[in-house]
């Protein structure tokens, strides 16, 4: 019997088998491209996504056959605030537009004047950016009013596959809370806020909670069989939290196209500090259990940048190899720090900043400044807004031990061990990176009754998280580490004024 997870990204979504021990089958991915409208906005063609959720499903269900091991049911992760404009028929009427970038600014200030943040915190476990979904709905309202009176729902994209499958849309509470709409503490739609910003709970589907019955999918065309079991997924981050087993003391390190860390929370977080630094904490699976994340919406995106227009002479290099290209980027990186500063604030910055004008920048160039040392520098700046974030949570009151790797990076040696000198931490590397989809499987396999409560899932995740290798900080490249660190941390606010300058000019039509 096999339980299939589906992670559905900012930039792909992948489909991962899994027999019920845990054990990978097979998987499938298909990546597409975000849409640009207008200069700044960045979208996702909701259609685009379905399509590619239909290939790695269909994909997967084949395998499936092929091993005689059939599906019982499937669990969705998804990125989080992205939400998908759609009719009575649960059709899209418009592209959903993604976290992060600027639209929903000027909402964002209108509601803060209507509520206190603090008070925002208490109901949500979020402060205000302009990043959540809430605010998005309420420029699309003053924008595109054509597009509002269209919609009737809302539905983030774990909420519009399950529809696109022909089930009731449920969203679950992880996913719910990333709205800004929601209250962690009822699990419910909070009526204080959407009364707050004038809009109808029916614009959102149910929520559940992770692990419980979606519903029960009839004759389809996705290859699945009749009665799998689509059971309340789980936020993309919260899913890599429960699969890779991240314990208290430890933080999940996560690099997609997001680079994120993610805690469990066994007391609450100092609120003051928490919203001064725009850090969160919200449900997940399991009775009363909740996690924290902090994030830079360039994560790995960085590296595909530097791929795509600086790295032709690696990209020339790895064809004839049959190598991955970003295997031969991190090949022959100095083993020293560079001594370079890279702001990564390519997009819209997350935690601590939100600032959708910042502007990523590489400071300390000169001309004997070589390839490789810019691509170890944009693996440091990375990691250096990693240390930033973690900081922050321990004057919050949550302290991090250790790190555990996930995502692509994890399979780099190099990029890890930067991330242990940097954040002065042993960086644990798992066997099994698709623990994303392992968390979001999981939850189907809840559903369906294969798995029966949170002992069970922790058991089979404890097995399965299996350790391949622990990396430990080596002191002399912590210590300078540390030193770089100290002037890491005073370039965005020193260069702050300077961004937003230069991104006010940037969107002036040239002439005017």
């Amino acid at each position: 019997m096999a339980i299939l997870g589906l992670d559905i990204g900012t930039t792909g979504t992948k489909a991962v088998l899994f027999r019920e021990d845990g054990e990978v089958i097979g998987r499938a991915y298909r990546e597409y491209d975000l849409v640009s409208p207008q200069p700044g906005w960045l979208e996702l063609d909701p259609r685009t996504v379905i399509a590619a959720v239909r290939e790695v499903v269909g994909r997967a269900a084949v395998l499936a056959s092929e091993k005689r091991d059939p599906i019982r049911s499937l669990g969705i992760c998804t990125l989080g605030e992205a939400a998908v404009p759609v009719d009575a028929h649960h059709e899209p009427v418009a592209n959903a537009i993604v976290g992060f970038e600027a639209r929903g600014k000027e909402e964002l200030e209108a509601f803060r004047a209507r509520l206190d943040e603090e008070r925002v915190f208490a109901i949500t476990g979020h402060g205000f950016n302009a990043s959540h979904t809430l605010f998005k709905i309420l420029w699309r309202r003053r924008e595109t009013p054509d597009v509002f009176a269209r919609t009737k729902k809302f539905l983030c994209f774990g909420d519009f596959a399950a529809a696109s499958f022909g089930l009731e849309p449920r969203t679950d509470h992880s996913i719910a809370a990333r709205t800004l709409a929601f209250d962690i503490h009822r699990r419910e739609w909070s009526e204080e806020i959407l009364s707050a910003a004038a809009l109808d709970p029916s614009l959102f589907a149910r929520p559940i909670a992770p692990g419980d019955v979606v519903g029960e999918l009839g004759a389809n065309d996705l290859g699945l069989p009749t009665g799998t079991i689509v059971g309340g997924g789980l936020h993309d981050q919260p899913a890599g939290i429960l699969g890779s087993g991240v314990r208290p003391g430890e933080a999940m390190l996560a690099t997609g196209t997001v680079i994120c860390l993610g805690v469990r929370l066994t007391t609450s977080p100092d609120p003051k500090v928490m919203v001064a630094s725009n850090l969160c904490e919200y449900p997940t699976f399991g009775a009363n259990q909740r996690i924290s994340i902090a994030f830079n919406f360039t994560g790995g995106s960085l590296l595909k940048w530097y791929r795509d227009t600086l790295g032709t002479a690696d990209l020339l290099e790895s064809t004839p190899r049959g190598a991955n290209p970003y295997d031969v980027i991190c090949e022959g990186l100095p083993d020293a720090p560079t001594g370079l500063l890279v702001l990564p604030h390519f997009s819209m910055t997350g935690t601590p900043w939100f600032d959708e004008r910042a502007l990523g920048s590489i400071h300390g160039l000169r001309l004997t400044t070589t390839r490789k040392e810019i691509v170890k520098a944009i693996l440091e700046g990375l990691l250096f807004e990693i240390r930033l974030n973690s900081e922050l949570l321990r004057q919050a009151g949550v302290e991090i031990e250790r790190y555990r790797a996930i995502g692509g990076a994890a399979r780099s040696r190099t990029w890890m061990q930067i991330a242990a000198d940097i954040l002065d931490r042993p960086v644990i590397v798992l066997e099994v990176d698709e623990v994303a989809a392992l968390g979001a499987a999981l939850m189907g396999a809840r559903a369906a009754g294969i798995l029966d409560g949170e002992g069970e899932i922790q058991a089979l995740v404890e097995k399965t998280a299996k350790v391949r290798a622990i990396l430990e900080p080596r002191p002399e490249h912590a210590r300078r580490y540390s030193e770089l660190y100290e002037i890491y941390r005073d370039l965005y606010p020193a260069t702050k004024e300077i961004s937003h300058r230069l991104f006010a000019l940037g969107e002036r039509p040239f002439g005017s």
